[in-house]
């Protein structure tokens, strides 16, 4: 699989973040809650109509705007045995 905006990844899933857009001040703010490329990360929920994506990292529960999380490309990561 390869990447996809995480509004757009299935949830409880192991992901790993590959690319994070919006600029110099969005990538600031990412980083100071642990969101960065090469983070393991679990997407928990998507609310509805258009509520927030709720996502696990490093043990901490975050909860992000939809169009926040759409600037975070991510990819599923594959269990050893090949089944998600």
């Amino acid at each position: 699989m390869g990447l996809i905006e995480l509004t757009k990844a299935p949830s409880n899933q192991p992901l790993e973040i590959r690319s994070v857009s919006g600029g110099f001040g969005w990538e600031k703010k990412f980083e100071s809650l642990g969101i960065r490329r090469g983070r393991r990360l679990r997407k928990i929920a998507c609310q509805p109509f258009g509520g927030p994506v709720v996502i696990e990292v490093d043990g901490s529960k975050i909860s992000l705007g939809r169009g926040i999380a759409a600037k975070i490309e991510v990819e599923v990561i594959k269990s050893p045995s090949g089944k998600n």
